[in-house]
């Protein structure tokens, strides 16, 4: 049984790309919300706030709600993911988050995801935010036959440094049952080296 990730970096909003699901992380000590969180509040007149402030959606980690967005976004679905508490948002528990995203989405038969995660605590090397990202996307992948498109979401003008990190972090990967494939969207600037494609990478859990 063989899985393939391909990985888009896209620069801008989790509300602009076009995707089947888009998916948020949200802290349960931070707020007002933040990052692609915040602006899916702000896009559904504070449909979120609302859930939160009912102690309906609280933030722990792993908790889940399924929205509709009814044309705010791009992406017709938004899942919001709790991260838990802010101050152990570490590399393994972002590689984890990935991870648990990933396998949400793939069970929700979503081909195309949009990801706004929050970087890791302590990790300010983009290659290493991109290896956990990867790592935990080929974790929840590899059980698995089929492929998706993960599209990352980061700040405007921050595209070619970033797929420049997903290139270097995919190479360090070992072998598993994931190919990954780094893409770039039409339009988009070329890259130096361009970018890789099918490079294996082993199961193994940004910025809005």
């Amino acid at each position: 049984m063989r899985s393939t990730l391909a990985v888009e970096v896209e620069a801008g909003s989790l509300v602009r790309v076009g995707a089947e699901l888009a998916v948020a992380g949200f802290f349960r000590d931070r707020r007002p919300l933040r990052g692609g969180a915040g602006l899916t509040d702000w896009r559904l007149c504070g449909w979120v706030s609302g859930l939160v402030g009912a102690a309906r959606l609280r933030g722990e980690w792993g908790e889940a709600a399924l929205l509709l967005t009814q044309g705010r976004l791009l992406a017709p679905r938004v899942l919001l993911l709790g991260l838990g508490a802010e101050g152990h948002f570490d590399a393994d528990a972002h590689r984890n988050a990935v991870r648990l995203a990933v396998e949400r989405a793939a069970d929700l038969g979503a081909g195309v995801v949009a990801l706004d995660l929050p970087p890791p605590r302590g990790v300010e090397a983009p290659e290493r935010v991109a290896l956990g990202l990867l790592s935990g996307a080929s974790e929840a992948l590899a059980p698995r036959a089929g492929r998706l498109l993960l599209r990352f979401v980061t700040a405007p003008g921050q595209a070619v440094p970033w797929r420049g990190a997903f290139e270097a972090a995919a190479a360090t990967l070992p072998r598993s049952a994931t190919s990954i494939k780094l893409l770039r969207p039409a339009g988009a600037a070329a890259t130096p080296a361009g970018l890789r494609g099918a490079r294996p990478g082993r199961a193994g859990t940004p910025p809005g």
